[in-house]
């Protein structure tokens, strides 16, 4: 075959994501989208609290902090007292100080929710400071060094709201001088002031002249002597100053609120301390005892949901009521303060009214009722992960699930609709698998981590997707399905290859080969081969993974599959050609994008392509090297592989230096350089210094701004 001559043109605009290293399902890549670049600058601090009372000594304490280099504000008070409400508010009042930006996480630290883990909250700054997803560190440690060189010479806020340990904090802490970070908790973190210099900021309860004022604000109540008897029966918390003004705002008289305190001395357990006394449960009654039968329900099954916040499609499964009866209802909880919004379409409890709703939902609510609630949101979240799936690698094998109704419409429109649904999700989906098997769901246990690993992959969350696939293995062990425990123990696999453990690797992907053998599945012995092999050459046994190849190619080939024999071909050209095997090398590639082409699959197609360019290329026949290149970037701009475009673009103006035409290589060469720095992949330095080096380089304002 001979190469053919590309278009030569660089236009057009990158959609998806291909090309994925480990096969989970069948394929060696799949459609998937790079999220659109973040702001340049993050302002991730949610909304301030409206009617904010005099806190002056905590504010003046923290503004002492921030004067300090590097400085650690560490604000300790009880629940409810308003810690993360004096963080927020001085955040906004500061803004200036900090025009490098603002980062915001709750780490949940008092919560039935296991805590935020600090991974997952680096993983998050790490791209809202632009990191792309497959640049961001496997490790807690490079992840915290790649955060602080990120914030080196900047000036950012840093708010780590509800901590409950300072081990989950201090990963999170900038090095930059101009960086300031507070830390609220109802806990004083002693070792984090003592080891790591944090000042103290302790908050109390408000006064009661300051409560009186809140409360007057609020519910435009002139008697200071009833005011004054009710704040002190709520405790002089905020949240519950705030409740209580709201039913006194509604038409509950003062002595009507305070006769039902008095009536009641009980209190949230969580209120344990002697300032947090008096009547908490009842304040948060009032609101309740109000509500309309639909709204009371909500708010007590509302409580099941295991994550830190929800939306309404969310919430309408939990409810079982449709999605504009359960706008109504949400925000009718909100406007009497059983609910807040926590973001554009999503709610949450303060955790306080999230305690008292699960108490009311274990008092109110039949086991089988909650089981069912649970059952429904359970099925919602498989549902459109799955969709997710599908849209985001078509290609590959998905979980089986009963079809969807006919005519009925998929829920993303596309690869970013469906990325934008798993990122939002996330912390909602790890806690709702552990829920699956609290619940004896291990159907739904071991198909959701599985029906998220691409996701999971393509935005480098390594460790939930190896402690998920886990779960899996274990959920498709108690239901006895050794098909399922394949496809688990090949996601366990991909998961730890790409964090560098191929030894464990091996290990699964073995077993995985064993039981596919076991129970005569030639789909999961080939897909389970193939992966051996890619992880043999991870190795640097290139030999070994050659013949391995060759084991998968033929059980490829007696099953029919003439897509996967194209993708193991792939892998076999890479291989002959490390092995110095140039000509075999050729012939394999030429195989796989034939049957690339019979079977519509271009990542395979462009993998081809590419490699039939570095064939020629290392025989010197630069000419012909050129015109496969060329394809391959008319290709994977198509398909959006903005990594393997970068690659072919840069190969393609080595090549045109190469025939002796170096004005030709300027072109590609600086697409290269936008995509590789929009990225920020390090291959950018080496690019940069190239066009300098050959008098082609280019001021930064030069330069596109972004890649195509």
């Amino acid at each position: 075959m001979n190469a053919a001559r590309g278009n030569n043109q660089y236009e057009g605009r990158a959609t998806h994501v291909v090309q994925a290293g480990v096969v989970y399902g069948g394929v060696h890549g799949g459609g998937g989208v790079h999220p659109a670049p973040f702001p340049s600058v993050p302002r991730q601090l949610p909304r301030a609290a409206t009617c904010f009372i005099d806190r002056s000594e905590g504010l003046a304490g923290l503004s002492a902090v921030a004067t300090t280099a590097n400085g650690v504000a560490m604000i300790s008070g009880p629940a409810g007292v308003g810690k993360s409400a004096l963080a927020v508010h001085w955040g906004h009042r500061e803004r200036d100080r900090y025009p490098d930006g603002q980062l915001y996480t709750n780490l949940r630290g008092y919560d039935r929710l296991a805590p935020v883990e600090p991974e997952e909250v680096l993983h998050g700054f790490l791209s809202a400071l632009g990191t792309p997803a497959d640049q961001v560190p496997g490790s807690l440690d490079t992840m915290s060094a790649l955060f602080r060189s990120l914030l080196d010479g900047k000036q950012v806020l840093l708010v780590a709201d509800n901590a409950g340990s300072a081990d989950q904090v201090r990963p999170l802490l900038p090095s930059a001088p101009g960086c300031f970070t507070i830390v609220t908790s109802r806990s004083r973190l002693g070792s984090l002031t003592a080891v790591d210099g944090a000042a103290p900021v302790p908050l109390r309860p408000l006064d009661t002249p300051h409560a009186v004022e809140l409360f007057r604000r609020l519910s435009g109540d002139e008697d200071r002597e009833g005011m004054t008897r009710l704040v002190r029966r709520c405790g002089r918390l905020p949240l519950t100053v705030r409740i209580a003004a709201q039913q006194a705002g509604s038409g509950t008289s003062l002595g009507e609120l305070i006769e039902a305190l008095d009536a009641d001395g009980d209190r949230l357990e969580s209120l344990s301390t002697s300032d947090e006394q008096s009547g908490v449960r009842t304040v948060f009654s009032w609101s309740y005892q109000q509500l309309a039968p639909a709204g009371a329900r909500a708010f007590r099954l509302l409580a099941l949901h295991a994550g830190p916040d929800f939306s309404v499609p969310t919430a309408a499964a939990l409810i079982g009521l449709p999605e504009p009866e359960t706008v109504r209802v949400l925000r009718g909880l909100v406007a009497v303060n059983m609910l807040e919004m926590a973001g554009p379409g999503r709610y949450a409890y303060h955790d306080l009214l999230r305690d008292y709703a699960r108490e009311r939902v274990a008092a109110e609510e039949t086991p089988e009722a909650r089981a069912q609630a649970s059952r429904r949101e359970l099925s919602y979240f498989l549902r459109m992960a799955d969709a997710a799936d599908r849209v985001l690698v078509p290609q590959r094998r998905h979980v089986p699930l009963e079809h969807r109704a006919e005519g009925e419409a998929a829920p993303f429109p596309g690869p970013e609709a469906a990325l934008a649904w798993c990122d939002s999700e996330l912390p909602s989906l790890v806690p709702a698998v552990d829920q699956a098997v609290e619940l004896g769901l291990d159907d739904v246990a071991w198909k959701l981590p599985v029906a998220l690993v691409y996701f999971l992959r393509l935005r480098r969350h390594d460790t939930h997707r190896r402690t998920l696939s886990d779960t899996a293995v274990r959920a498709a062990r108690r239901l006895q399905d050794r098909w399922a425990e394949t496809w688990s123990l090949i996601c366990v696999a991909g998961a730890e290859s790409d964090m560098g453990l191929h030894e464990d690797a091996m290990g699964h992907f073995t077993e995985a080969l064993t039981i596919s053998q076991a129970i005569g599945d030639s789909h999961w012995q080939a897909n389970s081969i193939y992966n051996i092999a890619w992880t043999l050459r991870l190795m640097g046994r290139n030999a070994e993974a050659l013949e391995r190849q060759r084991e998968a190619l033929a059980i490829h080939r007696s099953n029919g599959d003439r897509r996967g024999e194209s993708i193991t071909r792939t892998e076999m050209g890479a291989l002959n050609r490390a092995l110095g095997r140039t000509a075999e090398a050729y012939e394999e590639y030429e195989r796989a994008l034939a049957g690339a082409r019979a079977t519509a699959d271009l990542p395979t197609e462009a993998k081809s392509l590419h490699g039939l360019g570095d064939v020629c290329r290392t025989a010197g026949r630069h000419g012909e090297a050129i015109g496969w290149y060329e394809q391959a970037v008319d290709v994977r701009r198509r398909v959006g592989d903005l990594l393997g475009l970068a690659r072919s673009l840069d190969r393609l103006a080595e090549e045109f230096t190469a025939v002796g035409r170096p004005a030709a290589a300027r072109e590609p060469l600086a697409e290269a350089l936008a995509l590789l720095e929009a990225l920020g992949n390090p291959m950018a330095e080496r690019i940069r210094e190239r066009l300098a080096a050959d008098g082609h380089g280019t001021e930064p304002e030069d330069r596109p701004a972004e890649g195509p």
